[in-house]
């Protein structure tokens, strides 16, 4: 099996670099898997992009830069990286690691078993160590709350949480529907694979807050839930063929 681990990211150049060399490669060496490492950077600033591609020539070669372009997004970024993956599976987490690594070693039993992990910071046995602002929490709140009212998704307590693998060929069908570039991108995704009727597990995981975050500004909210309008508005675009369904067996 392979492993492509994509990791979207804007100009946090120095926080990536360092966690990729003492954590992100060191751990994915232990874990005895064949893998490779695609990192985005568009819409970084052009001295952090520099910086990235100079820092990534010490890199090991399965640590590979994406071509740059100036598209904004994080959702774009996961989409960019999926549709660039040749692994079976692939895994996105962010770069800041606000949540373990070792998410992964709960998940490696069940290989095969699921088409899609969900990570999640409410699910029974997740462990918050570093809490958000009081104005997060209560963002985080309001969205779960619609996303629950307006999307019904059985069994998923947290669509936000930037951790998620996928079986590759299901992502790269997911990522060909996508239209959220934004951070409504990951209702999007766990959306497409409800409605579609594929398998999901939820993984509660250890997870830290990141006080660099823009998540909370009030243009991020605001644009987060016109997002979820337009998703739920394109909902038969979302649901696969019998033929297509079929391909990704």
């Amino acid at each position: 099996m392979k492993l492509s681990v994509l990791i979207p990211v804007r100009n946090q150049t120095e926080k990536l670099i360092r966690n990729l060399k003492n954590e992100i490669i060191p751990y994915f060496d232990s874990c005895g898997c064949t893998y490779d490492i695609l990192i985005c950077s568009d819409h970084s600033s052009e001295e952090q992009q520099k910086m990235l591609e100079e820092a990534a020539k010490d890199l090991p070669m399965q640590v590979k830069l994406l071509p740059y372009e100036d598209i904004a997004g994080k959702g774009w970024g996961v989409k960019k990286s999926i549709l660039a993956a040749d692994g079976d599976y692939v895994l996105f987490f962010d770069a800041d690691l606000s949540t373990d690594l070792h998410a992964f070693d709960m998940i490696k039993p069940d290989l095969g078993k699921y088409d899609a992990f969900i990570a999640s910071r409410d699910a029974k046995g997740a462990n918050i160590t570093e809490k958000q602002t009081f104005i997060r929490r209560i963002t985080h709140w309001g969205a779960k709350t619609l996303i629950k009212n307006k999307f019904h998704l059985k069994g998923i307590t947290d669509t936000q949480c930037g951790y998620k693998m996928f079986r590759t060929s299901v992502a790269k069908k997911m990522a060909e529907k996508q239209i959220i570039m934004g951070f409504a991108f990951d209702v999007e995704y766990v959306y497409f694979l409800s409605l579609n009727g594929f398998s999901i597990k939820e993984i509660p995981v250890s997870w830290e807050n990141d006080p660099d975050s823009s998540v909370s500004t009030g243009s991020t909210i605001k644009k987060f839930y016109k997002d979820l309008s337009i998703i739920k508005k394109n909902k038969k675009n979302y649901i696969l063929t019998k033929e297509e369904k079929e391909a990704l067996c």
